[in-house]
Protein backbone atom coordinates (compact mmCIF):
# COMPACT_ATOMS: atom_id res chain seq x y z
CA UNK A 1 0.00 0.00 0.00
CA UNK A 2 2.98 2.26 0.57
CA UNK A 3 3.65 2.35 -3.18
CA UNK A 4 0.15 3.67 -3.91
CA UNK A 5 0.45 6.24 -1.11
CA UNK A 6 3.81 7.41 -2.48
CA UNK A 7 2.39 7.80 -6.01
CA UNK A 8 -0.61 9.78 -4.78
CA UNK A 9 1.59 11.95 -2.56
CA UNK A 10 3.86 12.76 -5.50
CA UNK A 11 0.87 13.57 -7.71
CA UNK A 12 -0.52 15.77 -4.93
CA UNK A 13 2.74 17.76 -4.88
CA UNK A 14 2.52 18.21 -8.67
CA UNK A 15 -1.03 19.56 -8.39
CA UNK A 16 -0.07 21.96 -5.58
CA UNK A 17 2.78 23.29 -7.77
CA UNK A 18 0.37 23.67 -10.70
CA UNK A 19 -2.00 25.66 -8.51
CA UNK A 20 0.81 28.15 -7.78
CA UNK A 21 0.98 29.00 -11.49
CA UNK A 22 -1.27 31.63 -13.05
CA UNK A 23 -2.18 29.74 -16.24
CA UNK A 24 -3.77 26.64 -14.76
CA UNK A 25 -7.20 25.05 -14.76
CA UNK A 26 -7.76 25.91 -11.10
CA UNK A 27 -11.16 24.21 -10.66
CA UNK A 28 -10.00 20.93 -12.18
CA UNK A 29 -6.83 20.94 -10.09
CA UNK A 30 -8.76 21.69 -6.90
CA UNK A 31 -11.17 18.82 -7.60
CA UNK A 32 -8.24 16.48 -8.29
CA UNK A 33 -6.55 17.64 -5.08
CA UNK A 34 -9.71 16.92 -3.05
CA UNK A 35 -9.98 13.48 -4.64
CA UNK A 36 -6.35 12.61 -3.87
CA UNK A 37 -6.68 13.87 -0.28
CA UNK A 38 -9.77 11.69 0.21
CA UNK A 39 -7.98 8.64 -1.20
CA UNK A 40 -4.90 9.27 0.95
CA UNK A 41 -7.03 9.51 4.11
CA UNK A 42 -8.70 6.18 3.32
CA UNK A 43 -5.40 4.47 2.50
CA UNK A 44 -3.82 5.85 5.67
CA UNK A 45 -6.72 4.59 7.81
CA UNK A 46 -6.64 1.15 6.15
CA UNK A 47 -2.87 0.87 6.53
CA UNK A 48 -2.95 1.89 10.21
CA UNK A 49 -5.54 -0.82 10.86
CA UNK A 50 -3.72 -3.51 8.84
CA UNK A 51 -6.51 -3.84 6.29
CA UNK A 52 -4.27 -4.93 3.45
CA UNK A 53 -6.58 -7.04 1.30
CA UNK A 54 -9.86 -5.24 0.56
CA UNK A 55 -11.30 -8.47 -0.86
CA UNK A 56 -11.36 -9.96 2.63
CA UNK A 57 -13.67 -7.27 4.01
CA UNK A 58 -17.17 -5.99 3.45
CA UNK A 59 -19.04 -2.87 4.55
CA UNK A 60 -22.29 -3.37 6.43
CA UNK A 61 -24.61 -0.39 6.85
CA UNK A 62 -26.91 -0.64 9.87
CA UNK A 63 -30.55 -0.34 8.86
CA UNK A 64 -32.85 2.45 9.92
CA UNK A 65 -36.11 1.31 11.50
CA UNK A 66 -39.00 3.66 10.74
CA UNK A 67 -41.00 5.31 13.51
CA UNK A 68 -38.44 4.73 16.22
CA UNK A 69 -35.16 6.07 17.45
CA UNK A 70 -32.91 3.14 18.06
CA UNK A 71 -29.28 2.38 18.65
CA UNK A 72 -27.36 -0.82 18.24
CA UNK A 73 -25.11 -2.20 20.93
CA UNK A 74 -22.31 -4.69 20.60
CA UNK A 75 -22.50 -7.49 23.11
CA UNK A 76 -20.20 -10.37 23.98
CA UNK A 77 -22.18 -13.52 24.73
CA UNK A 78 -19.24 -15.65 25.96
CA UNK A 79 -21.16 -18.55 24.40
CA UNK A 80 -23.58 -18.36 27.33
CA UNK A 81 -27.23 -19.27 26.92
CA UNK A 82 -28.58 -16.84 29.50
CA UNK A 83 -29.25 -13.21 28.62
CA UNK A 84 -27.88 -12.26 32.06
CA UNK A 85 -24.45 -13.46 30.95
CA UNK A 86 -24.22 -10.97 28.06
CA UNK A 87 -21.57 -8.29 28.42
CA UNK A 88 -22.11 -4.86 26.88
CA UNK A 89 -18.91 -3.67 25.22
CA UNK A 90 -19.93 0.01 25.55
CA UNK A 91 -19.93 0.52 21.80
CA UNK A 92 -23.08 2.29 20.71
CA UNK A 93 -23.91 2.34 17.01
CA UNK A 94 -26.73 4.12 15.23
CA UNK A 95 -28.77 3.54 12.08
CA UNK A 96 -26.77 4.30 8.95
CA UNK A 97 -23.44 3.66 10.73
CA UNK A 98 -21.10 1.43 8.78
CA UNK A 99 -19.27 -1.62 10.10
CA UNK A 100 -16.18 -2.97 8.34
CA UNK A 101 -16.56 -6.74 8.70
CA UNK A 102 -13.92 -9.31 7.90
CA UNK A 103 -15.39 -11.99 5.63
CA UNK A 104 -15.32 -15.52 6.95
CA UNK A 105 -13.02 -17.77 4.97
CA UNK A 106 -14.47 -21.15 4.12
Amino acid sequence: MKYAIDILTAKRKEIVNELKKQDTDRNRNLENLKSIDKALKWLDMLEKNNVENAGLFEFLRLPYKENCFASYRIMCDNEAESIQDLHDENIELFPNDIILKKKTVR
